[in-house]
């Protein structure tokens, strides 16, 4: 059974949800981008080639792959709960044990295995978060996950600063690092119930009203369908219900491909930039390790700007207008540093630093809120970790190609790639990007099933 038995307001109950998801979130954030803090000292420890470079750098992502693909199915199937809860067990375990690695091929292959976990929390954290939200409070909070990502991510090169000193072993603390961080996460997630619109999916119906009647504003319009609407919710649809295949059915094929296509383009710039942030400005220190991660930092402190901008203009200025606006200026800020052959560490901090605040005030955040939006409760973490699994094939060649193109043809050439998936991500979210600001998931879910046309009021 689960019940949530401690009465609860609407609000403090929401923000709860909120912080223990958006506290994954920061822990996705933090493993992420702590390998990049821990490559510099790995490479002149273990003499790491570039094209092991990416390897390693990629090897989680790669792991993230997987994770949201089947981690975002087994959400849907087994319950929002108990896969809430299991996953942070792989990211003590597995972080825990990058730390101790005796050789690359063992640190490639227990981050490959952390990456799974790290994956699959996104379906499961967005989902929930999601389904505990009011309409009004939905993309706002949605986005805070996203914002505490970005935490996670900065907090990675604060670590890298403070661990320098150490010496050799620095990058085994900074790894390591992570697993504290879970148990603590995983201590604090016991009491947040399973997901009223997930049991009564399944037909749970008691549990749901019991979880319902404990928090205050799951009562009275919370699920926003009387019978007569959740049927015209769920008309059309095919013996393909509820299944990977639905996600390309006629009444979802819109939403697929949109969600698919515009977090691909994110993840090819994002990560190779965020991946290699430290590498990037390196030569530009004068052979000051210190510097290159003081830069990282700063960056990715903008990083945390733009998500945290983007959590209040999202229910202002609507979905549709933040992603296309932010898109022509990551195209701009990109072709500009394209063309700079050859820049000096402050421009190249003022470029990299503006990408990254666009990337995450628009597509970086929205990558969150669509999915969650576009995909009924049956499909919505499948929705979601399917997106986020062709996102990583996206992030897996901005991490492993990136590198090799900078060894070819120099980092402003080679910056071409991330301006050219940039413009590939505008073009899709100008055609195909609904706005989906202030409608119940009940309504977005009817839009979905009548393909994106606009449904007649009914008495």
């Amino acid at each position: 059974m689960s019940t949530y038995r401690t009465k609860s307001t609407g609000s403090r109950f929401q923000n709860r949800v909120a912080v223990l998801s958006g506290a994954g979130m920061f822990l996705d954030g933090f493993d992420v981008s702590v390998i990049a803090v821990a490559l510099p000292g790995l490479k002149a420890q273990w003499e790491i080639t570039g094209t092991m470079e990416g390897i390693v750098a990629g090897s989680a992502i790669i792991g993230m792959f997987l994770g949201m693909l089947f981690g975002g199915k087994l959400t849907d199937t087994f319950g929002r709960r108990k896969m809430y809860m299991i996953d942070l067990s792989g990211f003590i375990i597995f972080a825990l044990l990058a730390a101790f690695t005796q050789n690359v091929w063992q640190l490639i292959a227990t981050r490959f295995l952390l990456g799974l976990f790290i994956g699959a929390d996104y379906p499961i954290s967005s989902s929930i978060t999601a389904e505990f939200t009011a309409p009004e409070r939905r993309g706002r909070f949605i986005i805070f996950m996203s914002l505490l990502w970005q935490a996670g991510a900065f907090f990675a090169y604060l670590t890298g600063i403070a661990m320098f000193p150490i010496g050799a072993s620095a990058w085994r603390w900074m790894l390591g690092l992570g697993a504290l961080l879970a148990a603590i996460v995983l201590v604090l997630r016991h009491d947040v119930p399973e997901s009223p619109r997930w049991l009564r999916q399944h037909g749970r119906i008691e549990e749901a009203n019991a979880i319902m009647a404990n928090i205050e504003h799951l009562q009275g319009n919370y699920f926003d369908n009387s019978s007569e609407k959740a049927a015209r919710a769920h008309k059309g649809t095919s013996a393909l219900h509820g299944t990977w295949w639905e996600l390309f059915s006629p009444h979802m094929i819109r939403s697929t491909i949109f969600c698919c296509t515009f977090w691909f383009a994110f993840a090819v710039s994002f990560y190779g930039i965020q991946m290699y942030t430290p590498s990037i400005l390196k030569p530009f220190t004068g052979g000051n390790p210190v510097l290159a991660y003081v830069g990282s930092s700063v960056i990715a402190l903008l990083g945390v700007l733009g998500a945290a901008i983007g959590m209040v203009t999202v229910e202002k200025i609507g979905r549709r207008k933040q992603i296309l606006w932010c898109f022509v200026g990551m195209v701009i800020v990109l072709a500009t540093l394209a063309l700079i052959q050859n820049p000096s560490m402050i421009v190249l901090i003022v470029l990299l630093s503006s990408a990254i605040l666009l990337a995450n005030l628009g597509p970086g955040v929205l990558n969150m809120v669509y999915p969650n939006e576009l995909f009924p409760t049956r499909l919505r973490a499948s929705g979601v970790g399917f997106a986020g699994s062709i996102s990583r094939i996206g992030a897996i060649l901005g991490v492993t190609v990136f590198p090799i193109m900078v060894s070819k043809w120099g980092m402003a050439n080679s910056t071409w790639l991330f301006a050219g998936v940039a413009i590939f991500g505008l073009i899709i979210s100008f055609f195909m990007a609904p706005e989906t600001q202030g409608k119940s998931l009940e309504e977005l879910e009817e839009l979905a099933n009548n393909g994106w046309k606009e449904v007649p009021t009914h008495a």
